[in-house]
């Protein structure tokens, strides 16, 4: 399917949200396409994630008018970058049926263009949700990188197609300001000489760029290629340097470390590379997360503590959630380690509720490991193979999945449209009156066409029909399993697809 073709979709999907709150409601209980060892109970680790949820909106989401921020601690008003993306991407998440948090997303996503530099990008720490408290106006990579994310799942998740846009602009300035030429990260966009040479490689998520290079179409060879490559050899050079695989908080532009601890900065790696490897198969991820379980397996989850001496393995003092379940998140590389998976989510769960950093991390990676973090760019569903294209020409991010019980929508062209989206005419000149009628599908045809049946996830399930003719045609659709399709229709002047849902 072209790009326009594949693009065209989601505004198309955008029809069932009065049908459904949410394309992707809580809990998907994904098993990523079989990629990772996930929790044992992944019910169970639901229902946890959910009630602790709860308890973090009412800690630490505080919102005034149509701004919102995450709070640093309960009760305090000061704020930063990395918790709106972090916020966002739990908005997006933790949604279901029943709570839509698609107003709170905007609030906080607004809070971040409120706050953002002449960049474009949040300034780092905020007070009040109205003052910045960083003289500089400086932003950071992890928070920025986060929100872009945040916001392309919320396409999909809520069936907005202005969210990629946005996405777009967000992810073009972060190259721009926070990223060098040859692909390697930079901390954030002020920091002068020194973003060249001091790397902070929990800032990169190697997860992200396939779906960065989908957006960001013109640039779709620089996150695909230099900027997944570069920062990967930076998380590669770092577990080399120890036994243990643990990645350091700050390395040299080569990957060299600069304290040997393996503390709060780093404590993002092992999500963001467990990550790469549930939806997309990513091998160097996969390797650099076996490395780091060969070590943790070997420490009851009662007793980690950081930070952690990459070199030695030397446990810290702190017995929190940053620790505990960042490591865990490297669990999912092996199936021989499902039942230290399985423990380190039990401590966890019973450290409760703890403070702003340490909560969010317990629920994202969390989210990660019982199989609620699918990557809703690809319909939910994840490669078995890694996805790190290298052509990018008929690749776009593919379309929500839907839940409405209307056997036909047309495709809408009156709404505001994304100029990087382009909506199918309602009606292909060759084949018109299209309706299911139970199991069959009608439709008129005057001339020569070709009619697929295509899966929300892109791929042609039947060739429903091809030919020339002149009058009714009628398929028969019973073998097909029950859900959401799209019919692909195509004569020689257009394209028109078409929402059916089989029952």
């Amino acid at each position: 399917m072209n790009i326009f073709a594949k693009m065209s979709l989601v505004g198309l999907m955008s029809f069932g949200l009065s049908q459904a709150v949410v394309n992707y409601p809580f809990p998907q209980m994904s098993n990523y396409g079989g990629n990772a060892t996930l929790l044992s109970d992944k019910a169970k680790a639901s229902e946890e994630l959910k009630q602790q949820f709860a308890a973090w909106m009412k800690d630490m989401y505080n919102e005034n008018g149509d701004v919102a921020g995450i709070r640093s601690d309960p009760g305090s008003n000061q704020y930063f970058s990395e918790g709106v993306g972090y916020g966002m991407l739990l908005m997006v998440y933790f949604s279901d049926n029943t709570t839509n948090y698609q107003p709170q997303f905007d609030k906080l996503w607004n809070f971040y263009k409120k706050m953002s530099n002449k960049n474009g990008l949040m300034i780092w720490k905020i007070g009040n949700l109205s003052e910045s408290w960083d003289a500089g106006n400086g932003a950071a990579l992890d928070g920025d990188i986060d929100a872009a994310a945040a916001l392309i799942m919320a396409a999909y998740q809520f069936g907005d197609e202005k969210y990629l846009s946005e996405a777009k602009t967000l992810i073009q300035a972060m190259k721009k300001y926070e990223f060098e030429t040859n692909g390697l990260h930079m901390p954030g966009d002020a920091w002068g000489e020194a973003a060249y040479n001091r790397k902070n490689p929990g800032y990169f998520d190697p997860a992200y760029m396939p779906l960065f290079a989908q957006v960001d179409t013109e640039n779709a060879a620089f996150w695909s290629g230099d900027a997944y490559d570069k920062n990967m050899a930076l998380y590669e050079s770092s577990s080399k340097e120890v036994s243990t695989g643990l990645i350091d908080d700050w390395t040299d532009k080569n990957g060299k470390s600069e304290d040997d601890e393996y503390s709060y900065d780093a404590s993002r790696a092992p999500w963001r590379n467990a990550k790469a490897v549930c939806w997309h198969g990513d091998k160097r991820a996969l390797a650099l997360d076996q490395k780091m379980a060969a070590f943790v397996s070997t420490v009851p989850a009662s007793n980690m503590k950081g930070p952690v001496k990459r070199s030695t393995g030397s446990l810290g003092n702190d017995h929190n959630s940053t620790f505990v379940t960042s490591l865990m998140t490297s669990l999912i590389s092996d199936a021989k380690y499902q039942s230290k998976l399985d423990e380190y989510w039990k401590e966890a769960v019973a450290l409760g509720n703890e403070n702003y950093f340490n909560q969010s991390l317990k629920l994202l990676n969390g989210l990660l490991v019982s199989g609620n973090m699918p990557n809703l760019a690809a319909g939910g569903q994840q490669s078995t193979t890694p996805v790190i294209p290298t052509d990018t020409t008929t690749t776009n991010p593919v379309i929500p999945t839907d839940t409405t019980t209307n056997p036909v929508n047309p495709v809408d062209t009156t709404g505001s449209q994304n100029p990087n989206m382009a909506l199918a005419p309602a009606f292909a000149s060759t084949v018109s009156g299209l309706r299911l009628d139970g199991r069959t599908l009608q439709m008129s045809v005057n001339g020569k066409a070709s009619v697929d049946l295509v899966s929300v996830t892109g791929n042609v399930v039947k060739k429903v029909w091809n030919g020339d003719a002149a009058g009714s045609v009628s398929v028969s659709l019973q073998n097909l399993p029950n859900g959401v399709y799209i019919v692909r229709i195509q004569d020689s002047k257009s394209m028109t697809m078409k929402k059916i849902h089989l029952k």
